[in-house]
């Protein structure tokens, strides 16, 4: 599922009240973090000359700006792998990148350990024909 704000509403912070709405969702939850994928809305402007791959990398090395990438970097996901055939959207040539948040407060719950029970063998329905001497 993308989420994408409406043109007329980008540049007022609706994309990072949403983001952090997550967050804050996931830190209650005690979940290890949100995978999801991203657009990689500028693709297009290189795609002749840069491979994805390539792209992706530069991106994450801060080289090269991506108007949706770079904003999903910067609030703290991390590129992960390539996803072909990620929407019909032109600008990315189809691609997508496999993004991962990794919740830093999450605590590992105790396993709960029950004593084990005594297993007792069922007694066969079927009845045994056998020789008795």
């Amino acid at each position: 599922m993308d989420t994408v704000v409406i043109g007329d509403y980008r540049g007022y912070g609706v994309g990072s009240k949403l983001i952090e709405a997550r967050y804050d969702l996931i830190r209650a939850l005690n979940l290890r973090g949100l995978i999801a994928g991203s657009l990689i809305a500028d693709y297009y402007t290189v795609a002749d000359t840069v491979s994805v791959e390539q792209y992706v990398r530069e991106v994450q090395a801060g080289k090269r700006f991506d108007s949706n990438l770079s904003k999903q970097l910067h609030k703290g996901f991390e590129a992960i792998g390539i996803i072909p055939n990620y929407t019909i959207d032109d600008r990315s040539l189809g691609y997508g990148v496999e993004i991962v948040w990794h919740n830093p407060n999450y605590r590992v719950r105790p396993v709960s350990r029950r004593p084990l029970q005594r297993i007792v063998p069922l007694r066969s329905a079927v009845p045994y024909y056998g020789l008795v001497r």
